[in-house]
């Protein structure tokens, strides 16, 4: 076998569902992966980040599945006689692929925004009782020293201010910091 025949083999054997589960499964172990080998972020938000493209893509494979056998069942309903000369002599893999397109535009997002609280509930509990960002305690504190233009003897308001973290800002003339 050649890898022309091999190519023309796999094309006639394969179906949109097959081709997106495959891709699904990949993206399902590697990109937690990658998250979690990230060392430049944070590891709470890693972890995060590592179970939702997870948990989507769980979700995503049996949809994917289950809507392309749901449209395949409309087959016989669009074929075609086959003495008709043309591409759409198998309405099964065509709305096979219709049913993957609708998966991933509607079902699957739709899916995950109802499951996706309930999954990440179970992980919340864990973050929140240990995270030092919303502990109040781990917030810097900088003292705010506040000095009018008359304490320094200039008579027009100044236009630099300085923030909470001592950094000097300049207020614009529509009210915005900069």
């Amino acid at each position: 076998m050649n890898l022309q025949s091999i190519c023309e083999n796999l094309g006639k054997n394969n179906s949109a569902v097959k081709t997106v589960v495959a891709v699904a499964i990949f993206k399902g172990i590697f990109r937690p992966l990658f998250t979690m080998c990230d060392k430049k972020q944070d590891p709470k938000s890693k972890e995060y980040a590592a179970i939702r493209e997870g948990a989507t893509e769980i979700i995503a494979i049996p949809t994917y599945i289950a809507l392309a056998k749901i449209t395949e069942k409309f087959a016989p309903k669009f074929a075609l006689d086959k003495s008709i000369k043309g591409n759409f002599t198998n309405p099964g893999k065509a709305l096979n692929f219709v049913g993957v397109c609708a998966a991933a535009l509607f079902v699957i997002p739709g899916l995950c925004s109802v499951a996706m609280p309930h999954i990440l509930k179970l992980f919340k509990a864990k973050t929140t009782n240990s995270s030092p960002v919303n502990s109040v305690q781990n917030v810097a504190t900088k003292p705010v020293i506040k000095i009018s233009a008359k304490q320094i003897g200039v008579e027009k308001p100044s236009i630099y201010n300085t923030n909470l973290y001592g950094k000097v800002s300049m207020n614009t003339s529509r009210g915005m910091t900069i």
